[in-house]
């Protein structure tokens, strides 16, 4: 063996015992920081899951969530039926007042119809033949 072979075998076993001394500092550092005793935080959530793991808990909360599903919308198409009868039951009134005006304007009474009735059979002639009529008291005027 020549001197270089000797010279690197020296300096590998130098690295080697480096290398060795470095690893079991880690080692020891880690075992170190193993052993240590530590707090753990506990999660702002951890409590709130925590009740959520209740089964009676999660029951009443789900039978919550379908009642009101179910709920609300049949409250609101009830009330929109509601609103829809009372605006159709304000326009049947409506309507039902126009219809009472326009007949008591259109119809007679029955004093003012047996008068009209009167007035017309009380004519000495029919509308049509009041022209002729008119020339014959004319002519008997004379």
């Amino acid at each position: 063996m020549s001197f270089e072979e000797k010279n690197r075998e020296a300096e590998d076993a130098q690295v080697e015992l480096a290398l060795r001394n470095y690893r079991d500092s880690v080692h020891a550092w880690s075992e170190q920081e193993f052993s240590k005793a530590r707090t753990v935080r506990r999660s702002q959530w951890d409590a709130f899951w925590r009740v959520m793991a209740n089964p009676v808990l999660d029951w009443s909360l789900a039978c919550a969530l379908v009642v009101t599903s179910v709920g609300i919308p049949v409250t609101v198409h009830h009330q929109r039926q509601l609103v829809a009868e009372r605006n159709a039951q304000m326009l049947r009134q409506q309507e039902a007042a126009k219809e009472a005006t326009r007949q008591e304007a259109v119809a007679m009474s029955d004093d003012e119809l047996l008068a009209h009735v009167d007035s017309d059979i009380a004519q000495a002639a029919p509308d049509a033949m009041e022209p002729l009529a008119s020339l014959m008291s004319d002519s008997s005027a004379k």
